[in-house]
């Protein structure tokens, strides 16, 4: 079936709504019922990312670890799982915790995208609310990619999650999150993050202004309307 200008190979929905992969020549994509890309990887060449984002994540990650063997890393938002593959590629003994809201999402990752079934990835089905608000064992490292087909959920901006992720780090520990710019009719002017990014990026300019043990970086993704916000507190 001809589908966002390429071949669906699967499609089922949940309580949710919409999931579909599909198959664009040297690509596989995943869609939550609309064309935005949710995760997309090569057929061909499975452990190359595709998107720019996920390179700069994974670049602020190796920065952080600088080298140690044994991280413990969590995942809010797992999607085709292509991250959380290529961090288990490049380091083997990090335990992953990817948290997943739909269960189907996590079967699709298996199936369809290539996540390996191994114990150092661990995908929990669970709200990402409610694993912050009951986790009681700290991360090295926590990912935030959490998004509909809509965007950003507004819970995931709000004080309290916010506040609640950073309980998650160890007192050396760094918070990144994959957030969207708006678009810009004038290519010349600076990208500004939508409404739920520019929230986050609000308060973590609060915390990190209060705090002499915390700095904060953001990357505007050239290729993309990605912004990346890294929190690093020791």
């Amino acid at each position: 079936m001809s589908h966002y200008a390429g071949f669906c190979i699967h499609r089922s929905e949940d309580e949710f709504g919409v999931i579909e992969v599909v198959d664009h020549r040297s690509l596989r994509k995943l869609h939550f019922g609309s064309p935005v890309e949710q995760s997309s990887f090569y057929l061909n060449a499975p452990l190359r990312l595709v998107f720019e984002y996920q390179q700069k994540i994974i670049d602020l990650v190796e920065a952080f670890a600088n080298g140690q063997p044994h991280l413990r890393i969590l995942m809010l938002g797992l999607g085709g799982g292509r991250m959380a593959t290529h961090l288990n590629m490049l380091y083997p003994d990090w335990q992953i915790t990817a948290v997943e809201l739909r269960q189907a999402v996590i079967d699709i990752a298996y199936r369809y995208f290539q996540l390996p079934e191994v114990a150092e990835i661990e995908t929990l089905q669970e709200d990402a609310l409610t694993f912050v608000a009951e986790n009681a064992y700290p991360f090295d490292i926590v990912i935030v990619d959490l998004f509909d087909s809509e965007g950003i959920p507004d819970a995931f901006s709000s004080a309290d999650f916010l506040q609640q992720l950073q309980d998650q780090l160890k007192p050396a520990g760094l918070l990144v999150f994959n957030l969207w710019n708006r678009p810009q009719s004038d290519p010349q002017q600076k990208p500004q993050p939508c409404p739920a990014s520019g929230q986050i990026l609000n308060h973590w300019q609060n915390v990190v202004a209060r705090s002499a043990k915390m700095r904060l970086n953001r990357y505007n993704i050239a290729s993309s309307e990605n912004l990346i916000l890294a929190i690093e507190q020791n």
